[in-house]
């Protein structure tokens, strides 16, 4: 999700960031021959994988753990040891496990609808709209979807378990109340919810509800949760703590350490108090060399908990004596397996019925679901846009097996704003306000405005009411200013500034996620202003109207450097006084672009773009010219081209091209392109020789969108070099 200032993901990681407290250790109780042991497990964000090194060791001493507590992730390493995954499992799942995906929150762009495809990927951060039309801050950086679903996936084979304590450990988890800022402890319910809940990192995470209550991290009010294991029936309780200390003087140099100091204080004093508790309490050196999001260092994090575990092993062997009962490590806990789907209860949702519901789950009661199958339909609702939330559990009754959906819709009116820099039109600027239900049930409305040497400001109002079909009715008004310049044999000869105003109704199937149809008619009014040399100038100043037919199919996994799938655009529009337009003509346009994945890193990449008009009067706005930016189409690339040095009335034109995610987020690229762009129509490569090129380029996928430097050689320019910064819009 791009929604809020990613950078607050840093600062909200306070909890857990900083330095670990001085061992200190208390002998093992004498005082009975049989212990039941407790175990509480700190919070600490990645730090808290090392928590697997200590239960491994604790488990070749021979210590039976009876009970477990845990916060944060304390509270998730605990939990899947308690519902009795092996430690082998728990290593096999720290290591496989991309939290730094799962936090990333990143919506799978194959299941958006045709409508919002159109649109995505051009804002960099977005703020809801607040009822009195005042511009607030979101509940967190992320919403947890894609947490709890992983959590949901895990936890499979307890999920009709209410009461924690008949797993096989009974197991608690501590969260904070965020009304009252107590304690809560979670013995019982879901406990998807429950970890949910204790991992809720302040503004990072949105506050996770259950019931009528709001949770935050149970960090806050109690990260080392000793108390609660006595609480289990434990009489003796060891402790692991890999949280955090307060910073000395030195390091408080910044308004953000400052502040994780300032909260720290309760944090600490109650640690403080809960380690006096603890009848063994240790903390996992070196650990404070890693932060909180070392997600990526997880090899490493465990090797510090395997070294922690060696250095107590000895008192481990010490307390596992003085239990009469001798442990036997966890055998692995068993793969889901699926369970027949009687029913399906769907809650929450007041727009979307609940078949357009099932429709885009593609669930189908009386069939057998896994936790796979799940998730992956769960994603795909998510990923429409429609939805904001979809939690989900499996609830068994006398053998039988329904499924409850609990759905939060995606009703909040948002502020989205885009920021792009290009050696072409330098700085602009993007804000586009969204409105759900504005003057009616079922509709959208959309303003927008782009600023920079390209304007343009635009209004629609999108009417669903034919919402089984997925179809809907667009009305739009927009005006749009841009200079046009001319060229010839590579030279500039000519310039005038292209001013429009359209009107337009259509009417397609929007809310369909694979192919898009739409058919309309649009009014134009064009204004020809600044003129240089206005007898080269082969656009038509004159107003008119027309009828369109267009055709969508987009599976692309992204827009900006694509790995997978395709994009197929046909458009056709035609102008003439069957429809009472004071000017005649037609413009046809194919575009094809192909993603082939080779390899994980490996890209194969490819491009047709075919486009033909009729008519000896044109407006501007249905010539040819790649390197320019239209919603439909996107950007169509040609290598050393400046964005109107190949303005056309007919192209044919190809691209082929390999790319390579060399790094996380980072691409290089080298295509060729060959074009031919003429006024005329022919298939005579004498008459009208193409242009060629080849281009080099690197991109990294940032904070404020894609960055692309681009080196390229081509029939136009021998060196040419541009960088582009952010969205495309």
């Amino acid at each position: 999700m791009r929604s809020f200032l990613p950078a607050l993901f840093f600062f909200f990681f306070f909890l857990f960031n900083g330095q670990i407290l001085a061992q200190t250790f208390l002998p093992p109780k004498q005082d009975s021959d049989s212990l039941r042991i407790g175990l509480a497990l700190s919070g600490g964000g990645a730090k808290g994988i090392a928590h697997i090194g200590v239960i491994e060791a604790l488990e070749e001493a021979g210590v039976r753990i009876d009970y477990i507590t845990g916060t944060s992730m304390g509270a998730l390493v605990g939990a899947f040891y308690a519902i009795g995954y092996s430690t082998d499992q728990l290593r096999e799942i720290a290591l496989s496990s991309d939290f730094r995906d799962l936090f990333s929150e990143r919506t799978d762009r194959t299941y958006a609808s045709n409508y919002e495809k159109i649109f995505d990927e051009r804002t960099i951060v977005s703020f809801p709209v607040q009822r009195r039309r005042s511009i607030g801050l979101p509940p967190g950086v992320i919403s947890g979807q894609d947490i709890f679903t992983y959590l949901s996936r895990i936890t499979w084979n307890v999920n009709h378990i209410q009461n924690f304590d008949d797993f096989p450990i009974p197991f608690a988890a501590i969260g904070t109340d965020l009304e009252t800022g107590k304690a809560k402890v979670f013995r019982s319910g879901y406990l998807p919810d429950a970890l949910r809940a204790s991992m809720s990192i302040p503004s990072f995470f949105a506050p996770h509800e259950i019931g009528d209550k709001l949770y935050v991290d149970g960090g806050l009010i109690r990260n080392l949760p000793v108390q609660d294991a006595f609480d289990l029936g434990a009489n003796y309780v060891i402790a692991v703590d890999v949280g955090s200390k307060l910073q000395e003087k030195e390091e408080l140099t910044s308004l953000t350490s400052i502040m994780n100091q300032s909260i720290r204080f309760r944090i600490i004093d109650n640690v403080n108090i809960q380690k006096e508790l603890a009848d063994y309490y240790f903390e996992i050196q070196d650990i404070d060399h890693f932060t909180s999001s070392d997600f990526d260092k997880t090899v490493e994090i465990l090797k510090l908990g395997e070294k922690a575990g060696d250095q107590h092993f000895d008192e481990f062997k010490k307390i596992a004596e003085l239990q009469n009962v001798k442990f036997n490590p966890q055998s692995d806990s068993p793969d889901p397996r699926p369970l027949p789907i009687k029913e399906i209860i769907i809650e929450g949702n007041s727009i979307y019925d609940d078949q357009f519901i099932l429709n885009l789950l593609d669930f189908t009661p009386g069939t057998a679901l896994g936790p796979d199958i799940i998730e992956t339909n769960v994603s795909r609702l998510y990923s429409s846009r429609y939805i904001d939330n979809v939690l989900y559990r499996v609830i068994a009754d006398e053998g039988e097996y329904t499924l409850h959906l609990k759905i939060r819709e995606n009703i909040e009116d948002r502020l989205g704003v885009g920021i792009r820099y290009d050696g072409t039109s330098k700085a602009s600027l993007l804000f586009n306000l969204s409105f759900q239900n504005p003057f009616q049930r079922d509709a959208l409305a959309r303003l927008e405005a782009r600023l920079g040497e390209r304007m343009k400001f635009r209004a629609e109002h999108v009417y669903y009411s034919l919402f089984e079909s997925r179809s809907a009715f667009l009305t739009s008004l927009e005006y749009s200013s841009e200079n046009v310049e001319w060229y010839s044999d590579g030279e500039r000869v000519a310039l005038h500034e292209n001013e429009m105003i359209r009107g337009e109704l259509a009417w397609a199937n929007f809310f369909s996620t694979n192919n898009l149809f739409s058919i309309g008619l649009r009014k134009d009014f064009t204004f020809h202003r600044n003129k240089i040399n206005p007898d080269i100038i082969g656009a038509s100043s004159s107003d008119h109207h027309a009828l369109f037919l267009r055709y969508m199919r987009d599976n692309l996994n992204r827009k900006s450097f694509p790995a997978k799938g395709r994009k197929l655009v046909v458009k056709t529009t035609a102008s003439n006084s069957l429809i009472f337009s004071p000017i005649t003509f037609t413009s046809t346009r194919f575009y094809y672009y192909g993603n082939y994945q080779i390899a994980d890193f490996l890209t194969l990449r490819n491009a047709f773009w075919l486009g033909y008009t009729t008519g000896s009067e044109l407006p501007w706005g249905y010539w040819l010219t790649p390197n320019r930016y239209e919603p439909y189409f996107d950007v169509i690339p040609f290598g050393g081209a400046s964005r109107h040095a190949l303005n056309a009335r007919n192209v044919q034109m190809a691209s082929a091209g390999i790319q390579a995610e060399f790094s996380r987020s980072w691409f290089l690229g080298l295509d060729v392109y060959t074009g031919r762009f003429m006024r005329k129509w022919n298939i005579d490569v004498d008459r009208d020789s193409p242009e060629k090129a080849i281009s080099f380029s690197i991109g990294n996928l940032t904070l404020l969108g894609p960055v692309e430097l681009k080196f390229s050689h081509s029939t136009l320019n021998r060196f040419h070099m541009e960088l582009q910064i952010g969205y495309k819009f």
